[in-house]
């Protein structure tokens, strides 16, 4: 009895369908390690972290002690500023600030070009971050990494879970509470940086609040400096997701 044979077209169809599959398992493989090394290289960096407590000062040593070695961080990125730490979610960075708010978009901590970016501070924000409002901003990564998370504050109950962040500087450290969290257009006085008055800061600090996803019941006060984060949104691109904080403690 005769084998029927296997119809040629067949056989190109499960040949191609192969090829595509392959392509694509190699396209997808590359795309998770290099996610993977992005998020190694920035675990790495934890170790000049200790953020289980600030040192206190003591009669030896008077002067704020900061619980992150700068001075290796900067040894390694000169554009080093700051760290910033929400103490319980997955969100622990060092802060860099380059010469323009472009480089740092596609490029890594050790200035290698990375898909993830570095979270970086704007250049029109005081780098002590001393200016009424300093913009912080990181990626949306599809890996939950760098500023990822922030998107999660849609929900008010994981805001209430998460209300403060820290900012880690050389001199100082100093803890955000949020008081806004929501997704504006590009367009928006949102984005201001600085203000002309005390009166202006104030209405600034009202207009923001007011544009909240929800009322954290929190009230920013005109004496506060606000830090905004930044990420890109699901919304669009024509929109930014933005979690305001106001100084309560340094």
């Amino acid at each position: 009895m005769k084998k029927k044979k296997k119809n040629p077209a067949f056989k190109i169809a499960f040949f191609l369908a192969l090829i595509v599959f392959l392509f694509a398992a190699t396209r997808l493989g590359m795309f998770f390690y290099r996610y993977y090394k992005e998020d190694s290289s920035y675990k790495e960096l934890e170790t000049y972290a200790e953020l289980d407590e600030t040192p206190p000062a003591t009669a030896e040593a008077p002067q704020y002690v900061s619980p992150i070695d700068f001075s290796s961080l900067q040894e390694l990125n000169p554009d080093t500023i700051a760290w910033i730490y929400f103490e319980n979610m997955d969100l622990s960075y060092p802060v860099v600030q380059g010469e323009d708010d472009d480089f740092y978009l596609h490029h890594g901590f050790y200035k290698e070009e990375n898909t993830s970016g570095c979270i970086f501070l704007d250049t029109q924000s005081a780098a002590d971050f001393s200016s009424d409002n300093s913009f912080v901003y990181g990626h949306n990564m599809k890996n939950k990494s760098m500023f990822a998370k922030l998107n999660q504050y849609t929900d008010e109950a994981f805001y209430r879970e998460n209300t403060t962040f820290l900012v880690y500087t050389p001199t100082a450290t100093k803890r955000y509470e949020i008081y806004s969290c929501y997704p504006a257009e590009l367009d928006w006085d949102s984005f201001t940086y600085q203000f002309d008055s005390p009166e202006a800061y104030a209405l600034w600090q009202t207009t923001v609040k007011g544009r909240s996803l929800y009322d954290t019941g929190v009230v920013p006060d005109v004496s506060q400096k606000t830090v905004t984060l930044m990420t890109c949104t699901p919304k669009g691109s024509d929109y930014r997701f933005l979690v305001h904080g106001r100084l309560i403690e340094k």
